[in-house]
C-alpha cells in the first residue's frame, strides 16, 4: 500500500515538473506538452529545428511577441521537433516554423511566414476567443475587453440568439456575462466598447436592432484601418477616401470633419505612417507603397481601381474641395448608369407618370414619350384604355415610351389640359424635348400613324421584337450590375433567378454556399440562369426591394418576363425544387 502511495505521489511530481523557460518561451517536449496545454488556456506554440535559417531568424521576433503578449494572457512554447518528431507529427507541424494557437487546448492555425512582430500580435489577439464568449467574473471581462478591439458584452437576463449578429459582424466580440451580480448591478441590456472611441455605448433595444447599431455607431467616423476596421470595410465594400497622418492632429480634425458629409457612402480612412500593419492593409487595396504625402486616395472596391488627387495645402477649404472633385470624378459615370437605368423605356407596356417622377422620366429621359392625360371617372378615357394598352404593346419600339398621367391626382402647371382624355407628345430633338399635341381618332391605326410622322415609320405589319440573348449557363453565379441587368435578365432567353442581397447582411452569408451550389447543380440546364446583385452598389427601377435577401424568379415566356418572388427555405435543394415548378420552359403534363 505504501509503495502504490509512493508511486502515485512520484508520477504526481512528475507530471507537474516546473517547465524550463528561455527568455520569456516555454520549452516543450512530448513529455511536458499535455501539461503546458492543461495549465494555459492561450498557448501560442513555435515548432521549429535548428537547423532551419528562417526559425533562426524568427527567435528573437518570438521573443519580443512573447513580452507583449504577456499582459495578455498569452503564454508561449517552443518545440525542438528533432527531439519531439512525433509530437509534431500529431500536430500537422511539417513545415518549419509552425506556428499553432491552443485555445483551451484546441489548435487554431496560424500565419507562418510572417517575422512581423505587429502581425502575429494582432493575429493573436484576433484569435484569442471565439465570435460568442460567456464571462464569469470582472476579471475575465476586464481581460476580454483588453484583448478586443471592438467588443459587445451582454449582460440582459433574456434567451435572444446572437448568432445571426455575428454573422453580420464577424469582426467583433460577443461577451455574455454569466454572473447574476454583474448584470444586476449593470443598468442597460448591451455594452459595445471600441478602443477608437473614447466612451462605451449602450443599447437596450430589440436583439434584431443590433446590428444596425453596431455597424452605424460602433465604430469611429475616420478609421484608422486596424483588424477590424478592414474586416468592416471589406464586407461593406463602401469605397474609401484615404489620406496619410497622425490621429488627432489638425488634419485628422478637418478629414473628420469633412467625413461628416459622407456617412454611409464613403470611409474616411486616415493612415498613420508609423503605424505597420494599418500602411500595409491600406497599400495592398491601392497597390502603391509608401502611401504618398499630401495625396487624397479613392478606392473602389466594385472595379479594384485607386483614383488619386494631391492638395498643396492642408486647410479646411482646400482639402474640402478636393474631396468633393475626387468623388465627383470618380462616381459621375457611375450615377449616371444609375440614372439612366431608372428611366422607362418602349417595352411593350403602358407606364405610369405622376408628379413626382413626370421631370425625370419625361424631360430628362432621351425617348420619345406619348403620354395619355385622363380621369379615371371618364367614359372616353376608358374606351381608349384597351387600345392604348394595344399602341403600347405593339408598337413595342424601345425609343417611344407609351405613358399616362392620373390628372385628377398630379397636376401640371406648365401642360394645358382642357378635356379628358388629352395626348400628348414629348418629342427629342437633341438636347431638349418639344410637346404636340395629338388631335386625331383615338384608334389604333390614327395614333400609330401619328408617332410614324413624327418620329419615323415602321413598316407595315412589322413589330420590332426585342432581341434575346442566348447566355451559356457554366454553373457559377452571374454577378449582376446596373449595366448588364437589363442583357441578362430582360434580354436572355432563358428563365433568371435573381438573389438581391448587401454585403453586410447575415442571411445572405449564410445562403451564399447553397446559393453556390444551386448554380453547380444546374450547369447542364441552359434554360436557367442563377444571378446576384449588390443592392448596396448597383439598383435597377425594374424590380423593388425592401430587405435582403431578396429571390426574384424572372419566368420568360410574355413581352415582358413574370417576377415571381420566392419564399421559403433558402437551401440549394429548395430553390432547386422552385425553378423546376416555375420554369416557362416545363411543360404542363411534366408538372
Amino acid at each position: 500500500m505504501k509503495f502504490l502511495l509512493l508511486l502515485a505521489l512520484t508520477f504526481f511530481v512528475i507530471s507537474s515538473e516546473q517547465i524550463l523557460e528561455v527568455d520569456g518561451i516555454l520549452q516543450l517536449s512530448r513529455r511536458n506538452f499535455q501539461q503546458a496545454l492543461d495549465s494555459h488556456p492561450r498557448l501560442l506554440v513555435k515548432f521549429y529545428i535548428d537547423t532551419c535559417g528562417y526559425c533562426q531568424k524568427m527567435k528573437p521576433v518570438f521573443i519580443q511577441l512573447a513580452q507583449r503578449l504577456k499582459e495578455y494572457g498569452f503564454v508561449l512554447g517552443e518545440v525542438n521537433v528533432q527531439e519531439s518528431k512525433s509530437l509534431a507529427a500529431k500536430y500537422d507541424a511539417n513545415a518549419y516554423p509552425t506556428l499553432k494557437l491552443f485555445r483551451n487546448g484546441e489548435s487554431i492555425d496560424f500565419p507562418n511566414s510572417s517575422d512581423s512582430v505587429e502581425i502575429l500580435f494582432e493575429f493573436a489577439l484576433q484569435h484569442a476567443y471565439e465570435h460568442i464568449t460567456k464571462l464569469y467574473n470582472q476579471e475575465e471581462i476586464d481581460l476580454f475587453l483588453k484583448r478586443s478591439n471592438v467588443a459587445v458584452l451582454k449582460y440582459a437576463f433574456d434567451q435572444d440568439d446572437l448568432s445571426s449578429v455575428t454573422l453580420d459582424h464577424i469582426q467583433v466580440k460577443f461577451g455574455i456575462v454569466e454572473n447574476n451580480v454583474l448584470r444586476q448591478g449593470h443598468p442597460h441590456k448591451y455594452t459595445l466598447i471600441n478602443k477608437d472611441i473614447e466612451k462605451p455605448l449602450y443599447y437596450n433595444g430589440d436583439v434584431n436592432g443590433l446590428s444596425e447599431f453596431i455597424s452605424t455607431k460602433g465604430y469611429p467616423l475616420v478609421f484608422s484601418l486596424n483588424e477590424e476596421e478592414f474586416m468592416k470595410a471589406e464586407n461593406e465594400k463602401i469605397p474609401l477616401i484615404g489620406i496619410a497622418g497622425q490621429k488627432n492632429g489638425v488634419l485628422f480634425k478637418r478629414f473628420k470633419y469633412i467625413a461628416e458629409s459622407y456617412v454611409n457612402s464613403t470611409r474616411f480612412v486616415m493612415i498613420d505612417p508609423s503605424l505597420e500593419l494599418c500602411n500595409r492593409r491600406f497599400e495592398y487595396l491601392i497597390k502603391e507603397s509608401p502611401v504618398a504625402q499630401n495625396t487624397i486616395y479613392y478606392y473602389d472596391y466594385e472595379t479594384k481601381k485607386t483614383t488619386t488627387t494631391t492638395f498643396n495645402d492642408d486647410s479646411l477649404g482646400t482639402l474640402k474641395k478636393a474631396v468633393e472633385s475626387l468623388i465627383e470624378e470618380v462616381t459621375r459615370p457611375k450615377k449616371e448608369a444609375q440614372r439612366l437605368a431608372k428611366l422607362i423605356k418602349g417595352d411593350g407596356q403602358v407606364h405610369k407618370l405622376t408628379t413626382e417622377n413626370f421631370k425625370e422620366q419625361v424631360f430628362e429621359n432621351h425617348r420619345h414619350i406619348f403620354v395619355k392625360f385622363y380621369a379615371p371617372w371618364c367614359g372616353h378615357c376608358q374606351t381608349l384604355a384597351p387600345t392604348f394598352e394595344r399602341l403600347a404593346k405593339e408598337l413595342n419600339r424601345d425609343d417611344i415610351v407609351i405613358a399616362e398621367v392620373d390628372h385628377t391626382a398630379n397636376q401640371f402647371d406648365d401642360i394645358p389640359i382642357e378635356g379628358y382624355p388629352t395626348l400628348y407628345l414629348f418629342k427629342q430633338e437633341g438636347n431638349t424635348k418639344t410637346r404636340k399635341e395629338y388631335e386625331g381618332d383615338r384608334t389604333f391605326q390614327g395614333m400609330k400613324a401619328f408617332l410614324e410622322r413624327n418620329l419615323g415609320k415602321v413598316e407595315s405589319g412589322e413589330k420590332k421584337q426585342p432581341e434575346f440573348n442566348e447566355i451559356k449557363n457554366e454553373g457559377t453565379v452571374i454577378e449582376l450590375t446596373s449595366d448588364n441587368f437589363d442583357h441578362v435578365v430582360f434580354n436572355s432567353k432563358q428563365d433568371v433567378l435573381v438573389k438581391f442581397f448587401a454585403p453586410w447582411c447575415g442571411h445572405c452569408k449564410a445562403m451564399a454556399e447553397s446559393y453556390k451550389e444551386l448554380a453547380q447543380n444546374l450547369k447542364d440546364n441552359q434554360n436557367i440562369l442563377i444571378a446576384e446583385m449588390d443592392w448596396t452598389t448597383h439598383q435597377t427601377g425594374s424590380v423593388e426591394i425592401k430587405g435582403f435577401p431578396t429571390l426574384i424568379f424572372f419566368k420568360k415566356g410574355q413581352d415582358k418576363p413574370e417576377q415571381i418572388k420566392y419564399q421559403s427555405a433558402r437551401t440549394a435543394e429548395a430553390l432547386s425544387k422552385f425553378i423546376e415548378e416555375n420554369s416557362s420552359f416545363v411543360k404542363k403534363e411534366d408538372l
